[in-house]
């Protein structure tokens, strides 16, 4: 700020208001400055729509169009079915597997025996009789990512008809009644987009229809009508966006008009490209004496098609024109950056989208993944996991108990599928050396590789024992191997390690 003559002038009437002058002006010199642009009023954001409703005042009125849109761009594009079969596939991969937490090691094993019988068996554990457990996820994960959000109901059956006698059906959002909306409820609370909240703002129960409301066959016309149904017997699966919000919204959403735009672009440019290559050729008459319009000579008719090898005699002054079809040279920058944004906006690397490795270096590719892993890690531990699998895994021990399978309710330990190795051979020295210099257990390593500590060890003893019994000797076997594959000196379990170290200390060397 500068100090102006009327400033020096109050100075000398008055030094501690000319100050305070100085320092009012100063101030206000500050907040002038403090604004954001994209807040100021004027023409390039006078057509900007800015509400300042919460989450759920802003998604109400969209949340069935856009999940009907997204189910027709699931349908009808494939880079669309594309990108939810990518995100499905590192989500869940062969599937997110449990470990019963408990320090009862009976109650442990029972536990997971009851688990797998139940989980694996699509009779056991599907309302419909069609998907295990790992495919549940799965179809869980890709209804999420096109419409939003997806359902799991809870369906009792009687006692003595299996181990665990309850099943998960997987429900779509339309059974969801949206009509109920800001109205009272029941509890003294307030229904919202079919979802019941009680005076204290904790979910109680959702209003649910008992058959899909598209359905084109019904069964009875309470159909129509739905029905209360107690919060602990759902299980509502989503992203949460914005807090408070209480219904899940189409990840199709941010790029729903670009995938559009693009689709309708690339077929306009193959219908020009088609309607380019009907006139192969034009007969010319260079003279201008050629017959009127509609006349042609029955011993010398006009050329109509082309065939390989074809000769044609010309008369005298025609010629042969052939048809340059237009060029498309900015198709595939314009792709590319179309579908860069496409698949930013739904959070899957344009190579994986794409396939499209051209001009990109390979460190470039290994970030693009690292910054995906990233992505997948929040939506299985901040969305699939806590909403879905451990709701499933407490439903199922609940209902052993109840029949009397197992004496406690062991808690569970889930272990997602590891992601893909980019250099599987550096990655496993990195993971090796981890290890060894004690920054990383060994159960942290094989969790990381999608395996269950234990179980992976038992299973390792059982071969060893087994190589044993047959009197083969691996050269991974490190009791009698060093790293190298060389015979170890002592033969002992003690002498390997040491032996594994030296060969890989003189490697490095």
């Amino acid at each position: 700020m500068k100090v102006t003559g009327l400033d020096r002038f109050i100075l000398r009437l008055s030094p501690a208001r000319g100050l305070d002058r100085i320092r009012a002006r100063a101030a206000a010199d500050v907040i002038a400055k403090r604004h954001f642009e994209a807040a100021t009023p004027g023409r390039r954001t006078q057509n900007w729509r800015r509400p300042s409703g919460d989450a759920n005042a802003a998604n109400a009125p969209a949340l069935t169009r856009l999940r009907n849109i997204s189910r027709d761009l699931d349908r009808n594009n494939p880079w669309a079915r594309h990108a939810k079969r990518i995100v499905s596939n590192h989500v869940v991969g062969w599937g997110i597997v449990p470990k019963p937490i408990t320090p009862n090691a009976r109650v442990k094993k029972r536990a997971n025996e009851l688990w797998n019988a139940w989980a694996y068996n699509p009779k056991a554990c599907d309302w419909d009789g069609r998907l295990n457990f790992p495919a549940m996820q799965r179809a869980a994960v890709r209804t999420i990512a096109q419409d939003g959000e997806v359902l799991i109901r809870r369906r009792w059956l009687r006692m003595g008809d299996q181990d665990i006698p309850v099943q998960l059906q997987l429900l779509e959002a339309d059974h969801l009644d949206m009509s109920r909306d800001l109205s009272p409820a029941p509890s003294g609370g307030v229904i919202v987009q079919g979802v019941e909240y009680d005076k204290r703002g904790k979910r109680v129960a959702y209003w649910l229809f008992e058959q899909h409301p598209g359905a084109t066959a019904r069964w009875t016309q309470r159909s129509f009508v739905s029905k209360r149904v107690p919060a602990e017997d759902i299980l509502h699966v989503y992203r949460t966006d914005r807090i408070g919000q209480v219904r899940g919204v189409s990840w199709y959403a941010p790029i729903i008009l670009r995938l559009k735009d693009f689709d309708e672009y690339e077929d306009a440019t193959l219908m020009r490209q088609k309607i380019a290559a009907c006139f192969s050729a034009f007969v010319t008459d260079v003279d201008g004496d050629g017959s009127p319009v509609g006349e042609t000579d029955k011993e010398d008719p006009l050329i109509e098609t082309l065939e390989p090898g074809m000769i044609q005699r010309l008369a005298p002054g025609e010629n042969i024109v052939f048809g340059e079809p237009p060029q498309v040279s900015d198709h595939a920058s314009f792709s590319k950056t179309s579908l860069r944004a496409v698949a930013a906006g739904f959070g899957v690397p344009y190579s994986a989208l794409t396939g499209d490795f051209q001009n990109m270096p390979f460190s470039a590719a290994r970030m693009e993944r690292i910054e995906f892993r990233a992505t997948i890690s929040e939506l299985q531990w901040d969305m699939l996991i806590p909403q879905f699998c451990d709701g499933a895994w407490s439903w199922a021990m609940e209902a052993a108990e109840l029949a009397g399978r197992i004496v406690t309710l062991p808690g569970a330990e889930w272990t997602p599928p590891p992601p893909p190795m980019i250099e599987p051979d550096k990655e496993m020295i990195a993971l090796q050396r981890a290890v060894r210099n004690g920054v990383k257990t060994f159960s942290e390593a094989i969790r990381e590789m999608g395996y269950d500590p234990e179980e992976f060890l038992q299973e390792y003893a059982d071969d060893l024992e087994m190589l044993d019994r047959f009197g083969i000797v691996l050269d991974t076997d490190a009791r009698h191997r060093s790293q190298q594959g060389h015979p170890s000196d002592t033969g002992g379990d003690n002498g390997s390690a040491d032996n594994g170290t030296t060969d890989e200390a003189k490697s490095d060397e």
